[in-house]
């Protein structure tokens, strides 16, 4: 998970909506946003610019104190290889590539498989999916293996959905242009990096040809949908997170607010397949439940360790079951342990993925960046899940039979779940 400074689908009822939870198994992580510092910007300025160049023109007197000058003398043999490479290698080099080896070697040879080196397009891409928002229309679509790209969903109050596009759409083209044997990820890019204020999509729908036009705007990605369930003549609220990002906690507590309009006595959170996200968001989501100066988590570090206790006065006293499986991590492992521990709540299904370490992001000058390990957190009751995982109260296999039938009915943990809370 990251510390705040990861198109993901929308949530769909029913059959659907958990096909697409069982696919939605990914991996996560938690962002830093931070100044930085001065150590760092040489480093990057090296590897950017080439240290020749600042020293013959002097640029190393902007550079105060013994730390700096170690850190040009530390990156000797790195200069020293590229200048060999670059003036004497026979033949066409990439200068760029150069340079991205060279960060990910230096990542790679951390020996943490969480510390990693993104390229730039890589980073927009987790930018817009953690930040939980992009520009766009506010549509999935899907290449099918016929070659056909099909709408997929459309997220609720979007510019897809007022145009009036429809799930089941086949894109055919985008303003004018034909689209065949091309595939989803080309529209959306087309769509994306288009700097237009609209587009006109060509549809196919029912054998008849349509052009639909659909503006540009920001579009919030749904990462939190709500149910309600009746069991033992009970109202169970159920709420499903796919990914702790930064508009996540915003959406739980509105989904929450609705459930508990509706006189819920008992809660589900599901966070199945959630490989984690921000660690503020899912210590937000903590807070609404906890009693003041419960524990949520701790984090462990080379200065020692330190509680992160509920610090407000909301809480919450209904019975909370949290289902999880192995898809389920980070962040989803300290709302799991945080619920069980201090809460004293229920976890169903079965064992988690296991990842104790929270990353933090450094966002490098050209635009790509870098994921590093800063800590370890624990448990309430400080246990260490890392490769471990967190173990279910009540530990249940999913059905076989519920992969050929995928329901709310035939889902046997979910139904265990509200079993359990309803009684």
């Amino acid at each position: 998970m990251f510390k705040k400074g990861v198109k993901v689908k929308k949530t769909k009822k029913g059959k659907e909506k958990i096909k697409d939870k069982l696919k939605n198994i990914k991996m996560f992580k938690n962002n830093k946003h931070d100044m930085f510092t001065t150590k760092e910007v040489v480093i990057v300025m090296l590897f950017s610019l080439g240290i020749g160049f600042l020293m013959c023109f002097g640029s190393v007197s902007l550079l105060t104190g013994n730390n700096y000058i170690a850190v040009l003398k530390d990156l000797d043999k790195v200069v020293d290889t590229y200048y060999a490479i670059v003036d004497n290698y026979y033949g066409d080099l990439d200068k760029s590539a150069l340079i991205d080896g060279a960060v990910e070697g230096m990542i790679n040879s951390v020996g943490d498989s969480y510390t990693s080196y993104s390229s730039t397009d890589d980073t927009s891409s987790f930018d817009e999916t953690i930040g939980g928002s992009y520009e766009g229309i506010g549509c999935s679509v899907v290449t099918y293996s016929d070659g056909k790209i099909v709408v997929s969903e459309i997220f609720e109050g979007s510019p897809a959905s007022k145009a009036g596009l429809k799930v089941g759409d086949i894109v055919v083209g985008v303003d004018g242009k034909d689209y065949t044997g091309k595939t989803g990820a080309e529209v959306s890019n087309y769509i994306k990096n288009s700097g237009k204020e609209k587009v006109v999509l060509n549809i196919l729908r029912d054998e008849e040809n349509l052009d639909i036009t659909v503006n540009l705007s920001k579009v919030e990605i749904p990462y939190v949908s709500g149910e309600i369930f009746e069991k033992n003549g009970k109202k169970i609220g159920y709420l499903d997170i796919t990914l702790f990002s930064g508009t996540s906690y915003k959406q739980f507590k509105n989904e929450l607010n609705k459930l508990e309009k509706e006189k819920i006595d008992s809660l589900v959170i599901d966070v199945r397949g959630n490989n984690g996200g921000y660690l503020s968001s899912v210590t937000d989501i903590c807070n609404l439940f906890l009693e003041k100066n419960k524990i949520i988590y701790k984090l462990e570090d080379d200065s020692g360790t330190q509680d992160k206790k509920d610090t407000t006065k909301e809480k919450r006293t209904y019975k909370i079951a949290v289902l999880i499986n192995g898809g389920s991590a980070s962040a989803s492992e300290i709302l799991a342990s945080a619920i069980k521990e201090s809460y004293g709540g229920l976890v169903v299904g079965t064992k988690s993925y296991g990842k104790g370490t929270v990353q933090q992001t450094k966002k490098l000058l050209d635009g790509s960046m870098i994921k590093y390990t800063t800590q370890k957190w624990l448990t309430p009751n400080g246990n260490f899940i890392n490769e471990v995982g967190v173990e279910p109260t009540n530990e249940i296999e999913l059905n076989e039979s519920y992969y050929e039938n995928p329901s709310y009915d035939t889902d046997n943990q979910l139904q265990e779940a509200l079993n359990l809370v309803s009684e």
